[in-house]
């Protein structure tokens, strides 16, 4: 099961059902850097439909301490259904 995403077996797209290939969602990290110390930030996790269930199969660290920013941006790359293979440079678009 992807967090966040329980009890929602398609996706709703603008009031209508749809079956997604894949999924993005916001995972919450506590994490140190020197400079900083330690900070609460959050990143995205890609996950991708197989016959039975979901498989991880990217995953981008410390996005944004901006929490709604990221959940902002996971939910449009699953509406899109944003290729896996381009999250990293979407997030550095993002930024």
């Amino acid at each position: 099961m992807i967090p966040g995403m329980e009890g929602r077996p398609g996706g709703v797209f603008h009031g209508r059902s749809v079956t997604f290939i894949f999924r993005y969602a916001l995972v919450s990290e506590q994490l140190f850097s020197t400079e900083l110390g330690h900070y609460r930030s959050f990143g995205i996790r890609a996950f991708q439909k197989t016959e039975c269930s979901w498989r991880e199969i990217a995953f981008v660290s410390d996005v944004s301490t901006d929490r709604s920013a990221v959940e902002q941006l996971a939910r449009r790359c699953t509406e899109g259904q944003l290729d896996p293979i381009h999250l990293l440079d979407v997030v550095e678009d993002a930024l």
